[in-house]
């Protein structure tokens, strides 16, 4: 390979590991770290494969992990669709007890990182767009209102 060609991909390389998401996904760690590469997938699903073989040299592809994006049950739970290596599927597999544990999560791993402010707010922009659905009832709701929604978001 020219040597020139070579070194800007070196570059680039580099540049993708110590930017926010190379962090994140380096750092992460147990049940956080399928959260997390499941929130790259869903914001980054073109480069997700180039940004786990930069972080993970020799990384193929995965045996298991989550399938969906993340949703919010009626009872405010966070779930979320698991493949497991023997492929079957568990639909709504509960992944944080509550939008807010899963907030305090994602926020105790951008404080561990040290993010920068514009960082932190692309990684919980990221992290905001992973929960796809909210099923609460709205407690709040007109029921006489013809306009009224019974879904909260």
């Amino acid at each position: 390979m020219d040597p020139l060609i070579e070194t800007e991909l070196r570059r680039f390389e580099t540049g993708l590991r110590e930017s926010w998401r190379g962090r994140v996904l380096a750092e992460s760690k147990g049940p956080t770290q399928d959260v997390v590469l499941s929130i790259m997938a869903h914001n980054f699903a073109g480069a997700i494969l180039t940004l786990c073989q930069v972080v993970w040299p020799g990384f193929v592809g995965l045996e298991a992990g989550f399938v969906s994006a993340g949703r919010i049950d009626k009872s405010g739970r966070v779930v979320a669709d698991y493949g497991h290596r023997n492929g079957t599927i568990t639909k709504d597999m509960v992944v944080y007890r509550s939008d807010v544990e899963y907030r305090d999560a994602m926020r105790r791993l951008a404080d561990r990182l040290k993010l920068s402010d514009q960082d932190r707010l692309e990684f919980f922009t990221c992290v905001k767009r992973w929960l796809v659905a909210d099923r609460r009832l709205d407690p709040t709701m007109d029921y006489r209102d013809p306009d009224a929604r019974r879904i909260v978001h």
